[in-house]
């Protein structure tokens, strides 16, 4: 059996749901290519999927199958390598202490330092992925999460950095695999070449994603959506700092170096998948095709 996926303390079994998992493990049993996980594994799932068992069972698969394929964003997840410390050293990864009236948490995403020659598309959006894992771990069960990015001190540098392959990872993961529910996806500071990067990503939108999205100019365009006391003090709010929030991000981030290690051990065995091939079975990272074209005129 899989090791614990959340953080000792932070995850109680819902109540009334033992049919829902047991239906799950017997599912499991005829999926050998699928690997072995905890229970708390399938209540992660059942939570993110509203307790539908389809979906559960598609978004599991979605789910063990990208991350085995793309290696360069699921492999070698070490929180103390450079690569990984280069990353959080450009960025705030801030989880919000609030929470909606629906009980969704916030993740405030925003660039410290804007030199985009230290922007490696690929490892950001692989530190992103690990923060997630992390704060989901530390959670326990939510019902959602709202993530603003802010742009402030976003260029088009950035965007000619990434590969389109890795853009439809990042997509595919957070759309059809990604074990928590998004209600919300607010973009503040937005720059004003964003609807030509927008011109690019709208082919990988789901309609569901296109409808949550919103772009506002300076934050307090927010307050519509999220109260604008809620943000971190940086945008005029009452919350702890994101500066001071995200030191401890780093700091918890190494405490789940081991945590890393197993969480990757669980991955597909394409040679006991039976039937056809799934679609993320090819790799789906690599550097092929880019932005580096972007006209921004």
């Amino acid at each position: 059996m899989a090791t614990h996926y959340f953080k000792p303390g932070s995850f109680q079994a819902p109540k009334g749901r033992e049919a829902d998992v047991k239906h799950l493990r017997d599912w499991l049993k005829g999926q050998p290519h699928l690997p072995a996980v905890s229970d708390e594994h399938l209540y992660l799932f059942l939570n993110s999927c509203d307790y539908q068992l389809t979906k559960c069972k598609e978004t599991m698969e979605n789910y063990y199958t990208l991350r085995t394929h793309s290696p360069d964003i699921f492999s070698k997840r070490d929180p103390s390598s450079p690569e990984t410390q280069s990353v959080l050293n450009i960025c705030n990864l801030v989880p919000v202490n609030w929470s909606s009236p629906e009980g969704y948490k916030l993740v405030v995403c925003r660039l410290v330092d804007y030199d985009a020659a230290k922007f490696n598309f690929v490892e950001v959006i692989k530190m992103f992925f690990m923060f997630l894992d992390v704060y989901l771990a530390e959670d326990g069960l939510y019902p959602g999460y709202i993530i603003v990015f802010d742009m402030k001190g976003t260029t088009i540098g950035h965007f000619t950095r990434a590969s389109v392959s890795a853009i439809k990872t990042f997509m595919n993961y957070v759309q059809d695999c990604q074990p928590s529910a998004l209600k919300g996806v607010h973009v503040i500071n937005t720059a004003p070449f964003i609807d030509k990067v927008m011109l690019l990503i709208k082919p990988f939108l789901k309609n569901e994603i296109k409808e949550m999205l919103h772009f506002h100019g300076p934050p307090k365009e927010i307050a519509k959506f999220i109260p604008l006391e809620s943000l971190p003090e940086e945008y005029g709010g009452k919350t702890e700092s994101a500066v001071a929030v995200h030191a401890k991000v780093k700091t918890v981030m190494i405490e789940y170096s081991t945590w890393f290690q197993e969480q990757e051990k669980l991955k597909v065995d394409e040679s006991k998948r039976q039937g056809k091939k799934h679609p993320f079975s090819e790799t789906m990272g690599g550097a092929e095709g880019s932005f580096r074209k972007l006209d921004i005129d």
